[in-house]
């Protein structure tokens, strides 16, 4: 290969080597130049490689990662509250059936005491006829069960006694939940109208516990309305979907995109400020300590410079060699051409001389053909 080849791979290398090298300066002192800028803004809105528009480049980045951190804050939040949320109305959905069990436990007990107090007739007639009708109906069962159960037999016999068993028990439990819900239904509407039951009942410590654990249950349930519809709002700013832990990834992900855009920016605001229009402007945001990195940075710009000159020299050589080799070539060329021509010359010649001869044969043979005196 040839050596001068060599020689401009070798100085590209040095060239790229030193060209990083300049860039970061110029990035630390474009950063050190927006850090002394701060929030202010000292120069103009604009567009393009200027003061103004390099600094709204950057305010743009700084607002996005800003917005994107505080959705990311919200979203934290929100997720953290549901979380809570969730807990608390689990709790509270647990707290409510454990009061609503207690306070049917306490109707149910009113119920039986109301229907055992023939002076409510009047309120409890139509509660008592469904109790003892359904009274009547358990007894029946129970008795049919015992008898089933003492009755022998073969193994025919055992199935079908069997079967007879579980269908009379299955009335039987069904009679004695139907029976517990006349007793739930006779203390509740005593308590819940106005009658003279509740008149009479309400010092009772039954009537006194329903009261309170009725009071309990409304707060619950309010307290749970209000819970569901936090859940329901907060709910409501998530994307369908996009999980939030999803929409977290993406925004932390487009603020590490962003923050890789600020060595750029900060090495477009360096450049400008070792260019003397840009320094200008930038005046009063240089330091002293800049004025070694000015100084490395055109030092360093000079030496690419040369070595770019000494490159260009150097190719200009090999172009020159080139053009040379392309004459020389030419010129093999040419004198292969005119080799040629002259043989095709002699050719000619000779070609010319035989057609002459040719015709002058041909003359001769047609004065023989006329004959003498022709």
């Amino acid at each position: 290969m040839d050596e001068r080849k060599i020689n401009i791979q070798d100085l590209e290398v040095n060239n790229l080597a030193d060209t990083e090298a300049r860039n970061r300066l110029l990035e630390g002192l474009g950063e050190a130049i927006f850090r002394r800028i701060g929030e202010d803004e000292p120069f103009q809105a604009e567009v393009g490689n200027t003061p103004g528009g390099i600094l709204a480049d950057y305010r743009k980045l700084q607002r996005e990662i800003s917005e994107s951190q505080e959705l990311i804050k919200t979203l934290e939040t929100e997720i953290t509250r549901l979380k809570e949320l969730e807990e608390e109305i689990n709790s509270g959905e647990e707290e409510q059936v454990k009061l609503e069990k207690e306070l049917e436990e306490v109707y149910v007990r009113l119920g039986k005491q109301i229907l055992l107090t023939p002076d409510l007739n009047d309120f409890s007639g139509i509660f008592r006829q469904q109790e003892q009708i359904l009274l009547a109906k358990i007894e029946e069962q129970e008795k049919k069960v015992r008898e089933l159960e003492e009755r022998e037999g073969n193994f025919l016999t055992w199935l079908g006694k069997n079967a007879q068993i579980a269908v009379t028990k299955a009335f039987l439990s069904k009679n004695q939940s139907d029976l517990l819900r006349v007793y739930r239904s006779t203390g509740e509407k005593a308590f819940s109208v106005e009658s003279p039951v509740s008149s009479e009942w309400k010092s009772s410590d039954d009537a006194v516990n329903a009261g309170t654990l009725r009071e309990k249950l409304s707060t619950v349930s309010v307290n749970l309305a209000m819970l569901r519809g936090e859940r329901r709002q907060i709910g409501g700013l998530f994307e369908a979907d996009i999980s939030p832990a999803r929409r977290i990834q993406g925004l932390e992900k487009r603020i590490a995109f962003v923050f890789e855009e600020f060595p750029g920016i900060h090495l477009r605001l360096g450049s400008l400020a070792v260019e003397d229009e840009g320094r200008k402007a930038l005046y009063s945001f240089l330091a002293d300590e800049d004025n070694k990195v000015l100084e490395n940075a055109e030092a360093i710009k000079n030496k690419i410079a040369e070595r770019e000159q000494e490159i260009a020299k150097i190719k200009a050589s090999i172009n020159i060699d080139n053009e040379k080799a392309d004459i020389e070539k030419a010129k093999k060329a040419i004198a292969g051409h005119r080799l040629k021509i002259t043989a095709a010359e002699e050719a000619i010649s000779q070609l010319d001389k035989q057609i002459a001869e040719s015709e002058k044969h041909i003359e001769e043979l047609n004065n023989f053909i006329k004959g003498p005196g022709t």
